[in-house]
C-alpha cells in the first residue's frame, strides 16, 4: 500500500468517524430520558454555591430535583443552560414542582461567575471544586439525574437535551403526576 492510499484510507475513516459521533450527538439531544434501575437513593452533599453559601441535596428534600452536571468548557453544557433556566422557570412552584440544580464539575468559581454573569441562569449553581461528587457516576458532560421527593433517583439523561422542548416537558408534568397519585395511594392504603 502507496502512502497516498493509506493517507486516504485514514482520512476515510476519520470523516466516518466523525459522522458516527454526530449522529451518536444528535441521537441523545432527541433523547428525553432513561429510566434508573431500582431508583437508588441520592447520596446526600454539601457544595458551596456561587454566592459562597453551603447548599445541601437535602435540602430539597419533597421537591422534584434535576441535578445537572456541567463545566463552562463544556460546549453541550453551555449550550443547554438556557434549557434548563427555562425548564426551571416553567415547571418550578410555589409549593414544590421542579427544581434545576446545576454542579459545576472542577475549581473554578471566578469563571463560573464571569459564566453567570454573560448567561445568568434561575437556579442554584454549586460548585463541586475538588470533585467530590465521583460517587455519582458521571461518565461524561452533561449528565442530568431526576431525583423524586423521597431522594431517589429515577431518571437519567447523559449528554445535551432540549429541556425547554414540549416533548421533555410534557414527560417531567407526567412523571411528576405519576409520582404524586403513586404517593396519595400509599397515603390511602397505610391510613386503610
Amino acid at each position: 500500500m502507496n502512502k497516498y492510499t493509506k493517507s486516504v484510507g485514514i482520512k476515510i475513516i476519520s470523516v466516518i468517524t466523525m459522522a458516527v459521533l454526530l449522529l451518536a450527538a444528535s441521537a441523545s439531544r432527541n433523547e428525553l430520558l432513561t429510566e434508573v434501575v431500582n431508583s437508588p437513593v441520592a447520596d446526600d452533599f454539601t457544595l458551596m454555591n456561587t454566592q459562597g453559601q453551603n447548599v445541601s441535596l437535602s435540602d430539597y428534600r419533597g421537591k422534584f430535583v434535576l441535578l445537572n452536571f456541567w463545566a463552562t468548557w463544556c460546549p453541550p453544557c453551555v449550550k443547554e443552560m438556557p434549557a434548563l433556566s427555562d425548564l426551571h422557570n416553567t415547571l418550578k412552584l410555589p409549593e414544590g414542582g421542579l427544581h434545576v440544580v446545576a454542579i459545576h464539575v472542577g475549581p473554578a468559581l471566578a469563571t463560573v461567575n464571569q459564566f453567570l454573569q454573560d448567561r445568568p441562569v434561575s437556579f442554584d449553581v454549586l460548585i463541586d471544586s475538588d470533585m467530590s461528587l465521583a460517587a455519582w457516576e458521571v461518565a461524561g458532560l452533561p449528565t442530568t439525574f431526576l431525583i423524586s421527593p423521597s431522594g431517589k433517583i429515577i431518571h437519567k439523561a447523559v449528554g445535551e437535551r432540549e429541556w425547554n422542548a414540549p416533548a421533555m416537558q410534557d414527560l417531567l408534568k407526567k412523571i411528576m403526576q405519576q409520582h404524586e397519585q403513586l404517593t396519595a395511594l400509599q397515603a390511602a392504603t397505610k391510613d386503610s
